[in-house]
């Protein structure tokens, strides 16, 4: 009897906090490919330009298999965990789209409009439709925020079943990295000609120095490389300064021998 109260405690927990481990009898799949996301979090990173948004809607796809036994009717439950005000939101679930209200919406289980029942062993309605939860989600485009919304599998009594959370980082621009800035000398050791090559700038300076501190090459670098005459230069040890705006200084090593 003691075990027995203690189960039905950790069951109106779990509810209370409206935690929903996760079913048995219902698996979750994005795209309806890959590992059973029940219970789980799908995070998304998205930008003004993210090919994930179009049209400023970011639009996922989870498939829901019912493995209970027997055919069930299910609705979905939307909840706002932490949601910004400016955003907006619908719920796809067969037969249609839903636009959103509220912190909780629930889709429709009307006699014009009932709650889908899934075939048992299947993603698919006695309607022969996909059961597809497909949540619509328009971030602000003004501001850089995140949220986190949370759909459950609902009874068409009102309980949850199970649940697969959506959260999205929203950032304003994507910072386009520059590529590594890298110095090439060949051939090294040089004979007649030497090549320098800076990828990443276009516009630098070369200096060639000597061991006891001479500068015996000074010139401009166009379009990222250089070829230098080394045929007067006296067979030793030279060293290759390379000079640009916003990077730091290349010092090279560089062998003549002729």
């Amino acid at each position: 009897m003691k075990k027995f109260i203690l189960s039905l405690s950790a069951i109106f927990t779990l509810s209370f906090f409206g935690v929903i481990a996760q079913s048995n009898g219902i698996e979750i799949r994005l795209d309806g490919l890959g590992a059973d996301v029940s219970g789980g979090v799908h995070s998304v990173n998205l930008y003004a330009t993210s090919p994930d948004l179009v049209g400023g809607v970011y639009e996922v796809h989870f498939d829901v298999t019912n493995t209970t036994g027997s055919d069930q009717q299910w609705k979905i439950t939307r909840k706002k965990m932490s949601v910004p005000a400016t955003w907006i939101d619908q719920v796809c679930w067969p037969p249609q789209c839903y636009p959103t209200s509220g912190d909780v919406y629930t889709t429709p289980n009307t006699s014009g409009n009932p709650a889908p029942t899934i075939v048992n062993g299947t993603s698919t309605t006695t309607n022969a439709e996909l059961a597809e939860l497909k949540p619509r989600i328009t971030p602000d485009p003004a501001v850089a925020t995140s949220a986190l919304y949370r759909y459950y599998i609902t009874s068409v009594a009102g309980v949850y079943l199970d649940s697969i959370d959506v959260s999205i980082n929203y950032v304003l621009a994507v910072t386009t990295l520059k590529q590594p800035t890298t110095l090439t000398i060949s051939p090294n050791p040089a004979d007649y000609n030497v090549k320098i090559a800076l990828d990443g700038i276009d516009n630098s300076t070369v200096k060639i120095v000597d061991v006891l501190g001479n500068v015996v090459y000074n010139e401009s670098i166009n379009n990222g490389t250089k070829n230098i005459d080394v045929s007067n230069f006296k067979n030793g040890v030279y060293f290759v300064l390379v000079e640009a705006s916003g990077i730091k200084s290349f010092n090279r090593k560089l062998i003549i021998r002729h």
